[in-house]
């Protein structure tokens, strides 16, 4: 077997292995509102242990706030593993250390704030963070397992550089981006208020698309609403320019995915609305979300690994 099948097996395997952990933490992504929806959040008083136990007597929401607990542990041992094995191998560690660094970081991150969100009894702030913090740690991952692909398929150095991402044409992209990265943390802060249902109606909020003098909440969920109008908007802008300018088809196809995921979103904002938050459809509302998030985020990196490709191919003059 030549040198460049062994690297591209083990290229293989790591990009398995970062996929699968990049499904994980998606699904916790999921576990993580499920458990604040069934109000199970400070169901364990204390932290690491619950009630001073490791396995304490389970009822229903503590075993939903311990499971949790139990399942971001088994995602940092399989990140441990990924980690050690990335650092003993030189080839990998010059691929994906700056990758995996980061996430061990990030890791150590989520895991005080989830002490933080505890000890300070679902502190807002603290709750957002979390939130924020773990869909960075998913974005990591997956942009592994994206980069660890291309190479397994076609021996690239570099999938993406620089150049290619921070364009003027891809302005649009960022400016998406951040707005649903705004609109998240408008969700975490309509969820940490307990301003799910402080407008009975929709799309207007008492009748009017601006109550006269509302309370803090019914602000925090009109503003959240206007942020899904603005995200809306932007998405339609981008998918647009970028139909107009002939980008990549795969990045034009992500971006027609989250038009649909903006659509279901919003359907799932409804549905909180008129049925009064179930608590699926809560934390369905912020898979999609993240899932709204990631299309973007693949849309962006699909053109740039495209121009990054074109780019070496171009013989230099």
């Amino acid at each position: 077997m030549s040198a460049n099948s062994n690297l591209s097996s083990k290229f293989h395997l790591f990009y398995k292995i970062s996929l699968f952990l990049s499904i994980l933490i998606f699904l916790n992504l999921l576990y993580g509102p499920l458990v604040r929806a069934t109000g199970s959040g400070l169901a364990c008083p204390d932290w690491p242990f619950c009630f001073g136990k490791i396995f304490p007597t389970f009822d229903f929401q503590i075993f939903m706030e311990v499971s949790h607990r139990y399942y971001s542990g088994f995602l940092g041992l399989i990140l441990l593993g990924l980690t050690i094995w990335t650092f003993v191998d030189a080839t990998l560690r010059k691929e994906f250390g700056i990758y995996l660094g980061l996430a061990v970081l990030l890791l150590i991150s989520q895991i005080n704030l989830g002490r933080l969100t505890v000890t300070l009894k679902l502190d807002p702030t603290s709750v957002n963070l979390h939130l924020l913090n773990a869909i960075a740690f998913f974005l990591v991952i997956l942009t592994v397992a994206i980069d660890s692909r291309e190479k397994a398929l076609h021996q690239r150095e570099t999938f993406v550089k620089a150049d290619s991402i921070f364009r003027k044409d891809n302005v649009l992209f960022f400016l998406l981006l951040i707005g649903i990265t705004v609109q998240i943390v408008l969700g975490g802060r309509v969820s940490s208020h307990y301003a799910g249902l402080a407008c009975p109606d929709f799309p207007t909020c008492w009748g009017q698309w601006l109550p006269d003098n509302p309370l803090e909440i019914v602000k925090i969920q009109v503003i959240h609403r206007f942020g899904a109008y603005t995200v809306a908007l932007l998405l339609s802008i981008a998918l647009g320019f970028a139909i107009w300018k002939k980008f990549p088809t795969t990045s034009k196809r992500f971006l027609q995915i989250s038009m649909y995921l903006l659509v279901a979103q919003i359907i799932l904002g409804i549905l909180n609305v008129f049925f009064g938050l179930p608590k699926l459809v809560t934390a369905l509302h912020t898979g999609f979300a993240v899932l709204l998030l990631t299309s973007s985020y693949l849309s962006l990196i699909s053109r740039a690994v495209v121009l990054t490709s074109e780019n070496e191919r171009r013989p230099e003059r």
